[in-house]
């Protein structure tokens, strides 16, 4: 196979050599950056404060369903001491159902 070799004509000097950046391109591009790297910092952030709220949620919903299994235990309870009816948490009654 044959393997063509650049010449001059093919391969410009100019293309190859640095190029200094104007200081108001470099600064706006210093900017992109910068605003783009907050945002995936922030975006970050707000992952991390994602999961710890859904392991709190999950935490809850555990700690309700506990209390509604005490709730079930207790009115079994309740039901079997004084029967069927109402309690007055605050009176401290029972009205049995009729």
């Amino acid at each position: 196979m044959a393997v063509k070799k650049p010449t001059e004509s093919t391969t410009s000097s100019k293309s190859l050599e640095s190029k200094k950046i104007e200081e108001n391109d470099l600064n706006n591009l210093k900017q992109l950056q910068t605003e783009t790297d907050r945002l995936v910092y922030s975006l970050g952030q707000l992952y991390i404060q994602k999961e710890k709220l859904s392991i709190t949620e999950n935490d809850l919903k555990k700690a309700i369903h506990q209390i509604e299994q005490k709730e079930e235990e207790l009115g079994k309870q309740l039901s079997s001491k004084y029967g069927v009816g109402t309690v007055n948490i605050e009176e401290g009654t029972f009205v049995p159902r009729s």
